[in-house]
């Protein structure tokens, strides 16, 4: 038996590992989002425990769409307990149903370490107390083989950590440990040091470029000050652009510092006004456009809108915030797809926007130009195109004015090294996409080849089936969901809209299980695409769901329980009207928890990303 135990917690979720470290060492954690790994020291029952919290990553996400900077941390997480960990601690949620692509993004980021973390992983079962009556074995079994799988992968060792009632479950953790040190002969995990010193020497040069980036555009903005050719723009008008879920609504909340932006169905832009440091400032929200599918595949709502919020005004922007969630990826493909929505004003656009990360509450421990740096050519060509301006927002925070205030400020800068934004409306949008489209890689060519009427209705299937997995999936968990038949009612999209228009009356009655059949083999890209939106999608929606539900746990208050209850109600039927590709009708995908009408909502989560990414996804 080890004197000394080193273990690294991993995790989708922050409140389930929170508590593993919590339970274990005693309140410790406090801070619920980071990028670099926190270590805990403490001695428990006379050993001397060492816990290493690694950052989190979305759990309906895979590999590809997590951040670059949070696969780094994951993999330098060894590091903080040299020589190594002997264990690694994979918390899971008995209270959520283990999916498929819970399964996926498990081994993806787990084979980060190499295919010989295995050997030393514990998976450890929170939330035991929805087992009710069932044995672990049976909800093993009730969940399918996914979960088989993963328990499997880890040599068949789990284990019951009751977070409420630790008394002996630390003890019986401990004995759990020691059993897969000695089934290791004693070693603890090895590490693939020259893996990790590549790592290591990349951090570095990450970390170097983004002081240079830092340095160089604070110095530009010093030198404009020094100029004094800046000057506050008395009226400023301001137009938000970005793909579905990236908080635009609530980001012009933020600006505004007033609940002008609705999470609801719309046919076109929305504007909004009002008095900022003293002046007026004018807002205009814009529809979303799609994060993994080309412009071609995006209603003409979304190609006319942007358009006419900028023409039917007849006044110019002084400034076009492209919004980018900052917890999330940035690939070819996503540099892509901007560019193509973007052509839509013109050439001249870029010299008048700045890039707004959105959700930036997500690093609170590394700077933006981290990130930036991080992901690669695509965003930094992303931030070079628009001059190497942006501006971090954190959602969660309307009454950070410093954040506003800032981002004023660097408009004020831009305007004064442009005119005013002129749309160029003799610019052949489908001139500039097709130029676009000859310059990128070789799956765009079949993308364009596809129906996007009927890539729109499998789209539309596949995230109405995720809603009715998630609705299910309440009604199991809360058993007596006694008013869910009465809200169903009310429903005021009880069926996915069919998109060809002879037949738009009907209700749709093909599952996506038989769209998939109908997609030629040579298509499983773009099923692949569909997946991925129906995943950021799901993860705002869940994240949203499951804080409720927490607030739903965590009382004994019968009139807190029924108040949660109906919360999860609401927010189920609200999601529905986002669940839908369909959105002719709405100019405003953004995050559900963006309606500040629903005070019960928005309170309890208010730091919900697109995910979201999600979102929400989220």
């Amino acid at each position: 038996m080890e004197k000394e135990v080193r273990a690294v917690v991993l995790g989708p979720q922050y409140f389930e590992k929170a508590s593993v470290l919590n339970s274990i060492l005693g309140e410790v954690e406090s801070n619920e989002f980071f990028v670099k790994s926190v270590r805990k020291d403490s001695e428990v029952n006379g050993r001397m425990i060492t816990l290493i919290n690694t950052p989190c990553w979305w759990k309906e996400y895979g590999m590809k769409d997590s951040p670059e900077v949070v696969k780094q941390e994951l993999v330098c997480s060894v590091l903080k307990c040299p020589p190594g960990p002997h264990v690694f601690l994979l918390a899971i949620d008995l209270s959520l149903p283990f999916t498929q692509e819970q399964r996926i993004s498990i081994e993806e980021h787990l084979n980060l370490f190499g295919e010989r973390i295995w050997s030393h992983v514990i998976v450890l079962f929170t939330r035991t107390v929805s087992l009710n009556d069932k044995s672990i074995e049976q909800h093993i079994q009730s969940q399918g083989e996914d979960l088989q799988q993963i328990i499997q992968r880890c040599g068949g060792r789990y284990h019951i950590f009751d977070i409420v009632n630790k008394g002996n479950r630390v003890e019986e953790l401990l004995v759990t440990i020691d059993g897969v040190v000695a089934a290791n002969s004693g070693k603890h995990f090895e590490t693939d040091n020259k893996k990790l010193l590549e790592v290591q020497k990349k951090r570095e040069d990450i970390q170097e470029r983004a002081k240079a980036r830092q340095t160089m555009v604070q110095e530009k903005r010093e030198l404009l000050k020094e100029k004094g050719d800046v000057l506050s723009v008395q009226s400023l008008r301001v137009v938000l652009v970005g793909w579905i879920l990236s908080g635009k609504s609530l980001a012009g909340n933020t600006i505004l510092n007033q609940d002008i932006f609705k999470a609801e169905k719309t046919k076109k832009y929305v504007q909004g006004s009002g008095e900022v440091n003293g002046r007026k400032i004018t807002v205009t929200d814009t529809p979303g456009w799609w994060k993994y599918f080309p412009a071609k595949f995006n209603p003409e709502i979304v190609r006319t809108s942007i358009l006419e919020s900028i023409s039917e005004s007849g006044k110019s922007p002084h400034a076009v915030l492209l919004l980018i969630p900052a917890d999330t990826s940035f690939q070819q493909e996503q540099k892509r797809i901007i560019e193509e929505n973007m052509t839509t004003l013109g050439e001249d656009v870029w010299r008048h926007t700045i890039v707004l990360f959105t959700w930036g509450n997500v690093f609170p421990d590394i700077s933006i130009e981290e990130h930036i740096e991080s992901e690669g050519d695509a965003l930094q060509w992303l931030i070079e195109k628009c001059g190497n301006r942006y501006h971090v927002f954190d959602n969660t925070d309307m009454k950070n004015r410093d954040q506003v205030t800032e981002l004023l400020q660097k408009i004020d800068q831009m305007v004064a090294e442009n005119c005013l934004f002129r749309l160029d409306t003799k610019c052949d949008a489908e001139m500039n996409l097709h130029k676009t489209d000859t310059q990128q890689d070789l799956d765009l060519e079949e993308e364009i080849s596809l129906d996007p009427q009927h890539v729109l209705k499998i789209l539309s299937d596949e995230l109405n089936n995720r809603l009715n997995a998630i609705t299910n999936m309440a009604k199991e968990i809360l058993m007596d969901f006694t008013e869910y038949d009465d809200l169903a009612s009310q429903r005021s999209l009880s069926n996915p809209p069919d998109f060809k228009e002879e037949e738009s009356n009907k209700p749709s009655e093909t599952p996506i299980s038989k769209h998939q059949q109908e997609i030629k083999p040579v298509d499983e890209k773009l099923m692949n695409k569909i997946e991925r939106e129906g995943s950021r999608w799901e993860s705002i929606i869940m994240e949203g769901f499951w804080r409720i539900l927490q607030k739903y746990k965590a009382s004994s208050d019968e009139n807190v329980i029924q108040s949660s209850k109906r919360d999860m109600l609401r927010w189920i039927q609200r999601s529905e009207g986002y669940s839908t590709s369909g959105y002719e009708t709405s100019s405003n995908l953004s995050d559900p928890a963006e309606d500040p009408q629903n005070t019960d909502i928005s309170e309890d989560n208010n730091c919900l990303r697109a995910t979201g990414s999600i979102a929400l996804n989220k």
